[in-house]
Parts: structure tokens; sequence; C-alpha cells
């Protein structure tokens, strides 16, 4: 049955409506390696999660050309939008992969591939009736550990105080991760600011910023 559904999963992951040079391949029987992701080697590897229109790895891509950054984003409008930037900028070091990250993670990736790992606003699912399908859980806590390196950073942002509450926590129970300064932060400069963040700042948000350091495997 579980086998049944992961197939099913991975047929409707592969479903892209067009074709682009930028995109990465992904399936069920390897994961993908450093040496898979582009056609060069770069120095350290990035991956968002959620990319949504691409301007935050654009801007960073741009600023870090020694990095490859990996965007997993499953809505097609804001791939499109993301490519548009990609040619515009005649970037070389970003790729794209239109899997849902909440379906697949570790089942994509080799252990160890990425340096850092960002996830921006994920879907805060207030109610606590939805709460099991907030992305931050043990499991993916879990994810973490594997793809990061020893010394790896993993980067959230919410305007929901009670999901940045509960990320602490797991954190906090979590027996490999240490933050990198503050447990939390109201404001980050390393990271561009998006669309998303901008609007609700204007909208008088306060928003939530928690990084943490992979201390062992």
């Amino acid at each position: 049955m579980i086998q049944d559904l992961e197939q099913k999963l991975w047929s409707i992951a592969g479903g892209i409506p067009f074709a682009s040079e930028y995109f990465l391949q992904a399936g069920p029987v390897r994961k993908l390696k450093k040496e898979n992701l582009f056609s060069k080697e770069f120095e350290t590897y990035f991956l968002e999660l959620g990319s949504g229109w691409g301007e935050v790895a654009i801007s960073l891509a741009r600023q870090r050309p020694e990095t490859g950054f990996v965007l997993m984003e499953k809505k097609f409008d804001r791939i499109r939008h993301t490519i548009r930037g990609i040619e515009k900028h005649s970037l070389e070091n970003v790729k794209i992969l239109c899997v849902n990250f909440n379906w697949f993670l570790e089942d994509v990736f080799e252990e160890n591939t990425f340096s850092e790992i960002l996830l921006n606003f994920p879907d805060p699912w207030p109610k606590r009736r939805h709460h099991k399908k907030r992305t931050m859980n043990a499991k993916f806590l879990e994810s973490l550990r594997i793809l990061l390196p020893e010394g790896g950073k993993f980067s959230f942002a919410t305007d929901y105080g009670p999901y940045a509450r509960k990320a602490i926590r797991l954190f906090r129970d979590s027996n490999v991760f240490r933050p990198e300064t503050a447990e939390l932060r109201l404001e980050r400069s390393e990271i561009p600011v998006s669309h998303f963040e901008r609007k609700k700042r204007g909208e008088g948000k306060r928003i939530y910023y928690i990084d943490q350091i992979l201390l062992k495997k």
C-alpha cells in the first residue's frame, strides 16, 4: 500500500507540462549526487525549499557565483517566473526541481549534499487539527540531518509566532542542532527579502527568523 502511494506521488511529481534546461530530473531509483546537479562543480551547494517566485535564490546566486543553488518549487507559474529571472541574468548556478518537498526530500538527494538549506514562510496551518500538515516536525529535522554535513546551516522564517515557538521547541528537543547565534531573531540581513516577506512587513506583521547549525551526524 505504501509502495503504491509512493509510486503514485512520483508519477505526479514527474508531470511537468513544459521543458527547460534548468530542470533537474529526480526519481525513486537513484538519488541525486552533487555531480548530477550541474555541469560543473561548485564550492558549496544551497537548497531552497518552496522557492516561490525565485527572487531570493536569484539574488543570492548573483552574489555567490561559487555556490550552486537548487530550488524546489511545485507551482508552475512561479517556476516560469523563476526561469525568466535565471535567463535575464544568465545564471549558470541555479537549477529547479519541480517536486513537492513535503513528499520527498531525503529520497531525492544523497547525504551531505547541501551546506545550507532555506525554508521561507511555509504554510503555518494555524488550526490545531491541521498541525500534522506542518513542514516543521521531527521527521523534517531528520531530513535536514541527512542532507546537511556537520556545520551545515538551516534557516527558517515565519510570520506566525506560534509556529516559530514550535520550531524552537523542536530544535531544543533535538540533540544534533544548536542555534547559530540566538534561538530567535527579528531581523535578518544575509538573505534577501522576498516579495511575500515585504508584503507581510507592509501589513505590520512581525517576522521570526530561526537559524540552526548541525552539530553531529
